[in-house]
């Protein structure tokens, strides 16, 4: 089991990023302005004009890894929030998730920070938490999705820590430290396959790995993901609303999946 502290000891969390340890900040959002107002009706009430781009999946899972080809695999569709919101209550709400793969909210790069105008509103109701060193702020992105969403085991290529927020229903994940990797199946350098940093295994169909950590975010709850951890989620609510706030850790982590990220940037 992840490790469940108090939104008020600082000090717990911080021993938690000192040792690369995932934890779950419990309620940690809870009073947050998105955790009380976000649902479907209230944010298409907001942005539901603004057009984007979502992920499909003929399955609940995303990406679909058993798709006949790579285009298939990572369909997107144009969309607008409004429509995407409206496929969650219907007969397949899991085929569809809109990621920051798509959209970002706020990211910084070589010490510019950009905000994509449209969600500002989102950022003002869940701000980058203050546990978060700002100088070291890499990406913010908004996730949202339908019942019954698996997306799979995969660790982030960018190399950096993670605050998950579920700010509306409840999401099951299990994560596995850097030293798993040799469990994790991933796609092989050089191979057909470009998801370099996700899992042939398919978990939905699949028994889960032992020795994994797991948890159940309830809305509210903050997911700290240590850099390089690999993580897979499985989105249990009607309506599902998570931020992810990704940061660069203060000294460069050496371990044997970011070794294998510098292979993959080299070659």
């Amino acid at each position: 089991m992840i490790s469940r502290i108090s939104a008020a000891d600082r000090a717990a969390f911080a021993g938690h990023v000192a040792r690369d340890e995932p934890c779950v900040i419990a309620g940690g959002a809870v009073e947050w302005p998105a955790t009380m107002t976000w649902s479907i009706a209230a944010l298409a009430e907001r942005i539901g004009d603004l057009a984007i781009r979502c992920k499909v999946s003929s399955t609940s899972t995303h990406p679909n890894f058993g798709a006949p080809s790579l285009k298939d695999m990572f369909a997107t569709e144009a969309t607008t929030v409004r429509a995407l919101f409206a496929s969650f209550t219907g007969p397949e709400p899991a085929r569809r998730l809109f990621t920051g793969d798509e959209q970002f909210v706020l990211r910084v790069r070589d010490g510019v920070t950009a905000i994509h105008e449209p969600f500002r509103t989102l950022l003002d109701d869940a701000p980058v938490p203050d546990v978060i060193p700002r100088d070291r702020l890499y990406t913010v992105w908004a996730w949202f999705s339908g019942r019954g969403v698996h997306t799979g085991l995969h660790y982030d290529n960018n190399g950096c820590h993670n605050l998950n927020a579920q700010l509306a229903g409840r999401k099951r994940c299990v994560l596995y430290p850097p030293a798993a990797l040799a469990e994790m199946e991933l796609f092989p350098i050089g191979g057909a396959n470009p998801a370099l940093n996700c899992s042939r295994l398919d978990l939905a169909n699949e028994p889960v790995p032992p020795d994994g950590f797991e948890t159940t975010l309830e809305t509210g709850d903050l997911l700290f993901i240590p850099a390089w951890w690999f993580h897979a989620f499985w989105h249990l609510g009607d309506f599902n609303a998570n931020m992810n706030y990704w940061w660069k850790p203060e000294v460069a982590i050496a371990n044997p999946v970011s070794e294998r990220q510098a292979t993959i940037e080299t070659t």
